[in-house]
This record gives structure tokens, C-alpha cells and sequence, in this order.
């Protein structure tokens, strides 16, 4: 009888456990198939959630993007020589308004025989922003009425800045004006380059340029060639 008894209570306890483990699995297998089934079910609700989630996104994206708009002002001044020997001591100052990857910018000079200005379009085919490693092409107009040789230009040439580090870079320039249609086809070039620093929306530079100006556009014929150290700033907005 002991051993009757022994046999009942061990086969009642494996039936208890083989029960459990069936039911056990029976509800992982049920659980499982549901979390699948939510998982790929859509909702109303979903939506709405998923649309204020993108709302969210593209407002962190508006607030942390930069603007596609910038503009600066700025001004240098000017020390050199003219050719042959002659020095000059002079200001110049500059602005540009850009929209994305296109701008407008006029500079400026007074020297002591005449006020010259230049009008640009400004297109920008490498680079984010100004204030980022980047080239832009230049086109425009120059003019000077000037009463020893005033003239107006067609003009075109091209710009580069390089970031070394965060807030310390090199920019050059090259620029070259066509005959002129009112002084017996006065053209020339003109080459900038030099390093800055930037101060957040301030910048300080110095460049070291060289300009030559010839008689004809066929640039044979020296009229009179300048070059000089210039010393600036430019502010952001």
C-alpha cells in the first residue's frame, strides 16, 4: 500500500507539472501571436501620434538649422604703393545680402583721386554659408569717375574661404576686369589673399592684394599696377 501511495503522488505531481509547462505554453504561444499582431496593426491613433512626433522633429529642425538668409558689413583699410613709387593710404568698405546659395554685394573705395564701386551677383557652388569653408563665382559691373582715368568694367572672378580650425581660416581672391567702354578698353586684374579670425558675428582679417591695370584688354600694355596690406572687419547678421 506504501508503495501504491508513493506511485499516485509521484504520477499526480508529474501530471500537475506537465499541465503547467502546457499551459505555460499555451500562453507564450498566445501572448507572443497578440504582441505580433500589435506590432504591425495601424491605428487612428497611431497616426495622430506619428504627426505630432514629425511636428516636433520638424520644429527642432527649424530652431537648429541655419538660416538660408545672411548678411554682413564691413570695412578695411588700405596701405601700399603705386608703380613706380608713389604710396597710398585709403578705405574701402564692403556688404553682401545672400539667399541660400545666391548674393548681392557692393564694395567700395575712396582713395584720394576718385571714389571706385563695385556691384556683384554672387553664386556660391561650394559650401553651406559665408562663414563656412566654401567658393563663389563673382560677376558684375566696377566704376570710378575718377577725372585721371575714370572707366566702367564688366568684371568676373572667384572667391574662397578655408577653415583650418573652428574660428581661424584662409580666404583669397582673383578677379578680372574686362575693357573698359569708357577709357580706351582700361582692363586689369586684381588678387586678394590673407587670413581671419572669427569672433562669433565679427570677423578680423587681413589681406595682402595685388591689382594691375593695362591700356588695352589685350593686357600688353601697362597703364599703372598698386599693392598693399588691408586690415578690416565684418559683421554677421
Amino acid at each position: 500500500m506504501k508503495k501504491i501511495g508513493i506511485a499516485l503522488l509521484l504520477g499526480s505531481s508529474l501530471f500537475a507539472m506537465t499541465s503547467n509547462v502546457q499551459a505555460d505554453e499555451v500562453y507564450t504561444f498566445v501572448v507572443k501571436k497578440q504582441e505580433e499582431k500589435a506590432k504591425s496593426r495601424w491605428s487612428l491613433q497611431d497616426w495622430f501620434d506619428t504627426r505630432d512626433r514629425m511636428k516636433m522633429m520638424d520644429l527642432w529642425l527649424a530652431i537648429h538649422s541655419p538660416s538660408p538668409f545672411e548678411f554682413y558689413l564691413g570695412g578695411a583699410h588700405h596701405w601700399g604703393g603705386f608703380t613706380p613709387g608713389a604710396s597710398f593710404d585709403d578705405w574701402a568698405f564692403s556688404g553682401a545680402a545672400y539667399a541660400s546659395i545666391f548674393g548681392l554685394g557692393l564694395e567700395g573705395e575712396s582713395t584720394n583721386a576718385d571714389m571706385r564701386w563695385s556691384a556683384l551677383f554672387l553664386l556660391r557652388v561650394f559650401g553651406f554659408h559665408y562663414q563656412a569653408t566654401n567658393i563663389t563665382l563673382q560677376a558684375g559691373i566696377r566704376n570710378s569717375n575718377g577725372p585721371a582715368a575714370p572707366f566702367r568694367n564688366a568684371v568676373a572672378g572667384v572667391s574662397m574661404t578655408i577653415y583650418l580650425m573652428k574660428y581661424f581660416g584662409l580666404e583669397g581672391m582673383y578677379r578680372h576686369a574686362f575693357g573698359s567702354v569708357t577709357n580706351a578698353g582700361l582692363s586689369g586684374d586684381r588678387y586678394e589673399g590673407g587670413a581671419f579670425i572669427d569672433f562669433q558675428f565679427l570677423r578680423i582679417y587681413g589681406n595682402y592684394y595685388s591689382e594691375h591695370e593695362y591700356q588695352d584688354p589685350t593686357a600688353t600694355q601697362l597703364f599703372w599696377s598698386r599693392s598693399g596690406v588691408s586690415l578690416g572687419s565684418k559683421l554677421f547678421f
